[in-house]
C-alpha cells in the first residue's frame, strides 16, 4: 500500500512574507495580552506596572531554562500546539509560583523581597543577572563543558541550571543586593541600580550581537571550545562597557528630549537600558525568524550589514516607541509632553510572545519556503 504524506499545517509563504506575517503575529499577540493585563487605562485586569513586569521577567528566564538550557526535552513526543501551549502554560504557572514564593515567602524573612516593601525591584532583578549568565551558557559558551564530556539532555540543562545559578547568585549578590537590602546605603553599593541596569543590559546587548549576528565572533577565534567560552563569558563585559557609554552619549545628545533628561536626572542612567531592549529585540527576530540577512555576501558583508538594519531598526523603534505609540496607544504614563513610557515593559512582553511563537509554537500557523 502506498503512504500519503501528511501535509504539514499552516499557511507556506516566502521568507520576507514570513518574517512580515510573524512580525503580525507578534505585535498582535503582545497587543492583546497588553490589553488584558498591562493597559494603565483600560485593561481588563489591571496589573500595571506590578505585578505585571516582574511576572513577565520571569517567564521569560523560563524560556531560557527551557528552551536554551534544556532545548525543550521532555515534551517533543507532543505535537504543535499541543506542545507549545502545555510549554507556555508551565513556563506561565512557575513564573507566577517563584513570583510568589519570593515576595511573598522569601519576604518574609528579608524585608528586601517584602512585597509590602517594594520587593518588585529585588524580584525583578534577579531576572536582569540570570538573563544573560543563564542564556550565555547554552549559546555562546555552547553548553560547555558538559557537551564536551559527553553528557545529553537533560543532564546538560540539569548542569547548566546549577552554574548559571552560581553566576547569578555572585552577580546579584555583587550589583544588585547591596542597592535593595534594608542594611545598606548609596555609599556602599558598587554602582548605583540605574547605573547597574543600563550598563548590564548593555552586556547583554553585546552576548546578542556577537552570538546573533556576528555568529559568535570575536569569540569563535579562540580556538577551543573552552576558550571560546571563557572569552565570551567574560569578553561581553568589555564590549558591554562600550556600548553603554555609546548609548548614553547618544541618548543625551539626539534621543532624550532636554526636559525629558532634566525630569529624569541621574535616572537617565537606566536608559541604555530601554533602548537595549528595543536592540535585544530587533536582534533575535533578525536571527530566529528572518534568517540573518544577508548571507550570501561574505562575512564580512554579512555582518556590518546585519548590524546596520538591526541597529537602525532599534533605533526607528525606540524613537516611534518613546515620541508617540507609549503614550498614545500604550496610554503609559509621559516623562515630557513629546516624551514617554517604559520601553522595558512593552519590549520584554515583546520578545516573551516572539519566543513563546518561535521556540515553544514552532511558528505554528506558517510554514517558511526555501
Amino acid at each position: 500500500m502506498e503512504t500519503v504524506e501528511k501535509k504539514p499545517f499552516g499557511l507556506q509563504v516566502g521568507p520576507t512574507m514570513f518574517s512580515l506575517l510573524t512580525l503580525v503575529i507578534i505585535s498582535v499577540g503582545s497587543y492583546l495580552v497588553w490589553e488584558l493585563f498591562g493597559d494603565p487605562s483600560q485593561a481588563i485586569w489591571k496589573t500595571y506596572p506590578q505585578p505585571f513586569g516582574v511576572v513577565l521577567f520571569w517567564s521569560i528566564l523560563f524560556v531560557v531554562f527551557f528552551g536554551f538550557l534544556g532545548q525543550l526535552w521532555g515534551l517533543g513526543h507532543l505535537s504543535q500546539p499541543a506542545g507549545g501551549l502545555v510549554w507556555i502554560a508551565l513556563t506561565t504557572v512557575l513564573a507566577v509560583v517563584v513570583c510568589w514564593v519570593l515576595l511573598h515567602g522569601y519576604g518574609s524573612i528579608d524585608p528586601a523581597f517584602d512585597i509590602s516593601k517594594g520587593g518588585y525591584t529585588a524580584t525583578a532583578m534577579i531576572v536582569l543577572i540570570g538573563f544573560y549568565t543563564w542564556g550565555i551558557l547554552g549559546t555562546s559558551m555552547g553548553h560547555w563543558p558538559w557537551v564536551d564530556l559527553g553528557l545529553k539532555q537533560p543532564w546538560v540543562g540539569v548542569a547548566g541550571f546549577f552554574v548559571g545559578f552560581a553566576l547569578t547568585f555572585l552577580g546579584y549578590v555583587i550589583l544588585i543586593y547591596p542597592s535593595v537590602a534594608s542594611w545598606t546605603s548609596p555609599e556602599r553599593t558598587v554602582l548605583p541600580l540605574t547605573t547597574v541596569i543600563g550598563w548590564f543590559y548593555c552586556v547583554i546587548v553585546s552576548w546578542l550581537t556577537t552570538f546573533l549576528i556576528l555568529e559568535n565572533w570575536p569569540w569563535s577565534a579562540f580556538g577551543s571550545s573552552g576558550k571560546v567560552a571563557i572569552a565570551a563569558l567574560v569578553g561581553n563585559f568589555v564590549i558591554g562597557t562600550g556600548i553603554y557609554f555609546v548609548f548614553l552619549a547618544l541618548l543625551k545628545a539626539f534621543l532624550i528630549p532636554e526636559d525629558a533628561q532634566a525630569k529624569l536626572g541621574a535616572a537617565i542612567n537606566i536608559w541604555p537600558a530601554h533602548l537595549g531592549v528595543c536592540m535585544s529585540f530587533w536582534l533575535i527576530f533578525w536571527a530566529n525568524v528572518a534568517g540573518n540577512p544577508p548571507t550570501g555576501l561574505g562575512a564580512i558583508a554579512n555582518r556590518t550589514l546585519r548590524l546596520i538594519i538591526t541597529y537602525g531598526l532599534a533605533f526607528a523603534t525606540f524613537i516611534a516607541y518613546t515620541r508617540w505609540f507609549a503614550v498614545s496607544v500604550l496610554h503609559e504614563a509621559k516623562i515630557s509632553p513629546s516624551f514617554g513610557g517604559d520601553p522595558l515593559t512593552w519590549m520584554d512582553l515583546m520578545i516573551y510572545v516572539m519566543l513563546v511563537y518561535v521556540i515553544y509554537l514552532g511558528s505554528f500557523g506558517l510554514i517558511k519556503r526555501t
